[in-house]
């Protein structure tokens, strides 16, 4: 055998031995345990165990104690870490006089939580081309053609005005600086004007729109922040692009593709048994319930669907909206906005602030500024609030509330039926608790 036959064969079993190798999983020798099956098998964290538990024990004494101390019928909250639960609270029963608990299919009215919701809306639109949001609202509210602005904001009788010297825009709608007043908070003229002539209970939404159209700007649109009617008149803006109601449009396009089966503007015959009842109470009257159109709420005592304060939804429903926002616009498969309108949505938009509002609930705080529908924090330390900057939040005239908070994936939500001058706003002291918990990375 000469050399050059030698040499082919020897490199034809060193491949050989090479593919075997490759082909084959070394076993290991009998006292080496396989360790791959192990590292296969390590368990996910557990969302719980980012968070100290006594303090939110601490916490779910405290909201108990609304119920306990005859503020509330009811309250319900969830604590979401990861898109798992981490705490859930039903504290109280679904009637004032009764026993029946409430859980996460209990019905509660969201107030102002809807205005996240209508400004969901707003951007759907705007993704589908059919609106700008610097369009000027006269473009499909044509009767805001000749605008008036109180010479005196903080005035309690009729002020001199000027013309407005611009038109509003959807984006200062969805930012509430168009300068418009609404039927709570200070009782100045401009404020006044929309309890007396009977905005929120108009007939229609045509109606609702030529009322307010009627009322003057407590500011030149763009100079100032003045919590107001905006969010109605984008719900406005929704029907007459799309020639659908409110509640239509958000059943076909929001509620029906999260799976929200409990929220709407009015409840059913087959859901009035899930309705929490709403109460009212004050330091020198015992809780009650409140009766009329906000006790029913059946669809023949809610003639127009209010983008500002309409909604009602469950625990479980509004847990599945703000998933879809934590998720940057998509949950389970349906898409409902883009990651970027998601941004627009919850990024400060405002250089300003009602200067004249002596009502905190009714400017900004300090540390927090507004996106699109949402409170947001812009400074931790100042804001007191404990959450970190570009969490963002809202709260319902009726005690409702909740906050989302990208960094930390924490989603919290609380639920209750207040309708009393002397409020019960938990959503503050709930933030720091859960802040004061949760272990930093």
């Amino acid at each position: 055998m000469n050399k050059t036959t030698l040499l082919r064969i020897c490199s034809g079993l060193i491949l050989i031995m090479v593919a075997a190798c490759g082909a084959q999983k070394a076993a290991p020798k009998a006292d080496e345990p396989d360790l791959a099956p192990l590292v296969a098998e390590v368990p996910k964290p557990d969302p719980a165990d980012s968070f100290f538990a006594p303090v939110l024990d601490q916490l779910d004494d405290r909201l108990a104690a609304s119920v306990t101390n005859d503020h509330v019928a009811s309250l319900s909250y969830a604590l979401i870490k990861d898109g798992q639960r981490v705490r859930s609270g039903f504290f109280g029963s679904r009637t004032l006089d009764g026993e029946e608990p409430v859980n996460d299919k209990t019905i509660y009215r969201l107030s102002s939580m809807t205005k996240p919701v209508t400004a969901v809306a707003i951007l759907m639109l705007q993704e589908d081309g059919k609106l700008d949001l610097d369009d000027p609202i006269t473009k499909y509210l044509p009767e805001m053609q000749s605008l008036r602005v109180s010479n005196s904001p903080g005035s309690s009788s009729k002020p001199a005005m000027h013309s407005a010297p611009e038109t509003p825009t959807i984006r200062q709608l969805l930012t509430h600086t168009a300068g418009f007043g609404y039927a709570y908070g200070n009782q100045d003229y401009v404020n006044r004007q929309f309890v007396e002539r009977n905005v929120l209970t108009a007939p229609s939404m045509d109606e609702l729109v030529r009322r307010t159209a009627g009322i003057p700007l407590k500011y030149d649109p763009g100079t100032a922040w003045s919590y107001s009617i905006a969010s109605d008149l984008q719900g406005a803006i929704i029907e007459r692009i799309t020639g659908q109601s409110l509640g239509d449009f958000m059943q076909a396009r929001i509620f029906g593709p999260l799976n929200m089966t409990d929220t709407a503007f009015a409840v059913s015959a087959a859901q009035k048994d899930r309705l929490a009842d709403a109460t009212a109470w004050t330091p020198d009257t015992p809780i009650h319930r409140v009766d009329g159109p906000l006790a029913t709420m059946d669809r023949a005592s809610i003639p127009v669907d209010l983008g500002g304060q309409g909604l009602l939804s469950t625990l479980a429903d509004y847990e599945r909206f703000a998933l879809m926002l934590l998720n940057e616009g998509t949950l389970d498969g349906q898409t409902l906005l883009k990651p970027e309108s998601v941004t627009l949505l919850r990024t400060n938009a405002l250089p300003v602030v009602d200067p004249a509002s002596p009502r905190t609930f009714f400017k900004r705080k300090a540390g927090t500024g507004y996106g699109f529908g949402v409170g947001v924090v812009t400074d931790t330390i100042q804001s007191g609030l404990a959450a970190p900057e570009g969490t963002y939040y809202w709260d319902g005239a009726s005690g409702t509330w909740f906050w989302i908070d990208p960094k930390n994936h924490v989603i919290f939500i609380g639920l209750q039926q207040n309708f009393s001058p002397a409020g019960v706003n938990r959503r503050p002291s709930a933030m720091r608790s859960v802040y004061h918990a949760i272990y930093s990375d």
